[in-house]
Formats: structure tokens, sequence, C-alpha cells
């Protein structure tokens, strides 16, 4: 090991030199030139093959010629070691077919020993090639790390990704595009992917769709989302997608788009299942609640035709006995008296069960005459201040549209349940002071407000799983084209809107 320190530029060199003095005539020009040298000279393969084992170098300088060992075979030995280190000969005499023949393989220069001003600038230009290779190669590793990371990134996406250069063909696309698609990337790379699975939006064809979109984020940048478009797979099939498109940007300006894209097939198939169940399930409510009605509406009429005519008759008959008891006999006399107020409270117990069963002035009357009567009996029995706002003719006792004839019973029946379930619902829950009931209609709808002063609701428990009276109230509304709407303050008090269509078979079912 020979070492000049001067302080100045350290360099390491592997000196490949048989001839003790030109190896010192070497380091003294490098000394001179401005090197702090750490060298180690060598004279064979094996001793090479130490050296760069055992170190690490900066450069190689080489004879061209030695004994046991030449230039060839320590270049050889160089690359067996996979070392990046700028290569030298330093030499008497080298032919010029030698030389270019050495050039070729992986010298980096040549010098010769009468002109050795020549080596340390040739050093020092090849060391910086050298850290520009080994920039160049560290920058190259870690590119192909990051595209390696990219590329796993893409590949665990969920969804497909696809890169389009500003003309809309494609530079890249992951797995699962691939997957959706149904294309490779060698299949797409280069073609126009809007023009191709895309030709016009399938789901809606005045909609500008994904290619209008795409256009409008290569030339502006900016980013789109549409939640339902199409693409059409290489089979030919379609594929419902929800697509956001981003720009990628230069220097201020979009060159390329990123399309990032889902497959939501599965859930517009769910969607449209759960549409269907809850229309079924509604249909079944509906068609329950009918069966309710008219099951309500037969029994309240056999209590009052026949029950009723049955109690009546045992009436007529125990006032004939009255009439006809001898009159010295006070104990029977008093007997029937008893008999026959037990038939009149009878007689009130059966007509309150059919009505509230199904009030016959619902029928008879119509719905403003039954809610006005529901008010009445409501403020009789819990001492609430009941204000009617009707729209109704006084002497038919009939809402407007009732009276045009075209108000469809089962709306009746549900905006007068509706009144029955809110009344209650006041009566338990709401300890209030006043309600007031509003009704009015036009010729396409009925329009029912109740709305007191009580406590109110607390925020949410008009939602609650049990408030099944609210829910059926909504449910009548909403099976009948309606809607229902709960308002409602914490110490404010509560309001319930229900809307109903006059003539539900004109609307079709279809909300109003």
């Amino acid at each position: 090991m020979h070492r000049i320190d001067m302080n100045l530029q350290p360099i390491r060199v592997l000196l490949i030199e048989d001839s003790q003095d030109d190896a010192e005539l070497i380091l003294l020009e490098l000394a001179g030139a401005g090197f702090d040298i750490c060298c180690t000279r060598v004279e064979t393969g094996a001793a090479m093959r130490a050296a760069i084992e055992g170190g690490s170098w900066d450069v190689a300088i080489s004879d061209y010629s030695l004994p046991r060992f030449n230039a060839r075979e320590a270049l050889a030995v160089l690359r067996e070691a996979d070392a990046d280190i700028p290569f030298l000969i330093v030499s008497g005499c080298i032919g010029e077919e030698s030389a270019i023949a050495l050039m070729k393989e992986g010298v980096s220069d040549f010098v010769m020993k009468d002109k050795l001003a020549r080596l340390a600038p040739a050093i020092k230009r090849q060391l910086g090639e050298a850290d520009m290779r080994r920039s160049h190669r560290k920058a190259q590793e870690a590119l192909r790390a990051n595209e390696k990371l990219l590329s796993g990134i893409t590949a665990a996406l969920g969804e497909g990704l696809l890169v389009l250069n500003n003309s809309g063909e494609l530079l890249f696309m992951n797995p699962e595009a691939e997957r959706l698609l149904g294309w490779t990337q060698s299949e797409l790379s280069g073609r126009n992917v809007g023009k191709l699975a895309h030709s016009q939006n399938p789901v809606d064809i005045c909609s500008p769709g994904f290619d209008y979109w795409l256009a409008e984020t290569l030339n502006n940048g900016g980013i789109f989302r549409t939640e339902e478009d199409a693409f059409w797979r290489k089979d030919g099939t379609l594929m419902l997608v929800s697509i956001v498109v981003s720009a990628v940007m230069q220097n201020g300006e979009p060159v390329a788009a990123v399309v990032v894209f889902r497959d939501i097939g599965s859930r517009k198939q769910a969607e449209r299942d759960l549409l269907e169940s809850q229309r079924q399930l509604r249909e079944l409510t509906s068609y329950l609640q009918t069966v309710r009605e008219e099951e309500r509406t037969r029994i309240a009429r056999e209590l009052h035709d026949e029950l009723g005519q049955m109690l009546t008759g045992v009436k007529l008959d125990a006032m004939w006995l009255a009439a006809h008891l001898p009159t010295k006999n006070l104990g029977i006399a008093n007997k029937v008296a008893s008999m026959s107020r037990l038939i009149d409270e009878t007689l009130d117990a059966m007509r309150r069960v059919a009505s509230d069963l199904r009030p016959v002035m619902l029928d008879d009357l119509g719905l403003a005459a039954a809610v006005e009567w529901l008010a009445e009996d409501f403020g009789a029995r819990t001492g609430i201040n009941v204000h009617l706002d009707l729209n109704v003719d006084l002497e038919q006792g009939m809402c407007k549209c009732q009276e045009a004839g075209n108000l469809n019973p089962e709306v009746s029946t549900a905006a007068f349940r509706i009144v029955q379930e809110c009344l209650t619902n006041v009566a338990r829950h709401a300890d209030a002071e006043h309600l007031l009931i509003s009704l009015d209609c036009d010729d396409e709808k009925i329009m029912l407000l109740l709305s007191d002063d009580g406590k109110g609701l607390s925020p949410g428990n008009e939602n609650k799983r049990d408030s099944y009276g609210i829910i059926g109230m909504r449910e009548r509304a909403h099976g009948l084209g309606g809607r229902l709407n709960l308002f409602s303050i914490p110490g404010g008090g509560t309001a319930v809107l229900a809307i109903l269509p006059v003539n539900i078979n004109s609307l079709a079912g279809a909300p109003i």
C-alpha cells in the first residue's frame, strides 16, 4: 500500500503495474495534479481479485502488458466483479488497432507513459462520468422501484384504471380494467378507448357522457364525475359504470387523463330488486289495509243491522213487560227497569264500537262530516280545545271534491284513519292544550293538516323502529301515491301534513 497525503482531493487507485519506478511516476503525477492518493499496486489477476474484494476503488490504472498479466485480463477481472469504475491504460507502446479494440471492450482511456500530464485530466473526466453513471443508475433503480410500487397499487385496485393521452389514446390500463372490459393493454394500446368502448351513452343518449367530458378534461383540465354511464365490453355486452375522469397537468396544461371506473351493474340490480321489493311490500300493505277496512265495515254493519235490531227488539219486549206487570210487585218492576237501562247501555256501547270500526257517517255524509265528528268526540273526551278549518259545504258536510263525486273511497278512508291516528298520538303523548285540524281540497289533491301546541318530539323519535303509528300513516299516504310529512320541535308542538290524491286511478299510484 502506497499513500501520499497532501490534504487534497482523495482518490482510491487500484494500480496494475509491475514496475515500481513507473508506479512512482504515475503517483507523483497524480499528487502533483491535486489528488490525495490511496493506492494499492498488484501484478497478477489473483492479487487484483483480492484487492477488489477487500475494498472499493475510484479508478483502475493498468499497464498494457505485464509479465504474468495484461490489460485485457485486468478488464475481464473488473467485469467479473461488476465494478463500475473508470479503467485507464498507461503504456509505453500500444498499437492503434489494439487500442480501438480495447476501447470497444470497455477501456475508458489511454495515456502514453511519455505523456503522463494527460493522466490527471483524463481521470477527472472519467470520475465525473462515473458519478453521472452512478446517479443515472440510482435514478433508474428508483424509477423501477416506483414503477413496481405503482404497478402493485394499480393491480390491487378494485376499480378499472385507464391512462389516456391528450388524443384519448390508451397509454396504460390496470389488470382490473382488462378484466372488466375484456381487452388487454396490448390490444388497446394506442387506440381511442372512448370511440371503441363508448360511442354514445347507452343509458341516456341525450347525455353528452364520457366522450364529451373526456374531451373537456383534456382541453380544460379539472375533474369529471358521473354515477351512471356505460361501457361496451369486447364481447359486445353492456357494462353500467360510475366514472371519474381527472386531468394530468404539466406546466399548467392538461397532457393526459386518468379514468377510474367501477362496474355498478350488481349495485343497480340490487337497487332495482330493492325497489321492486318495496313496491310489492307496499302493495301488500295496501291490500291488507283494504281487507282490514272491508272486514271492519262488514263487522260494523252486522253490529248495527243485526245485533242492533236484536237489542232493539229486546228493548221493546222489556218495555211491553214493564207495561203489563202488576203494579203491586215493585221488585219485578225495578228489575225490568234495570234490564231496560242495561239494554240502552249495551246499545250505546255497540254503536260506539261500530263507529270506531267504521263510522257510518264517513260513507253516508262524507269525509268532512266524519272528521268533524272525530274532532267533537276528541275534544269532549280529552278537554283539548280543537279548532276546525274545513273547506266544506255546511249543509252537505262534504268537501268540494266529494261533492263533485270524484273522491276515491280509499282516499277518504285513508284520510279518516290518519286523523284518527293523529288524535290518538296527541291524546297519549302531546300534553297539548290546543289542536288545529285543517282539511282542504281541489280537483287533484286533499290537504290535511293537524297541528298541536304540545311538547313535541325528541330528535329522531319519529324514525324509531317502534313508531308504528307514524309508519302506518306514511305507508297509507305513500300507497295511494301521496305523501305525509311530520314536523316537530321539542317544546314547540308537532304538525302532520298529509297530501293525498283525489283519484288514485288518475295518478296511477305516482307520488305527488
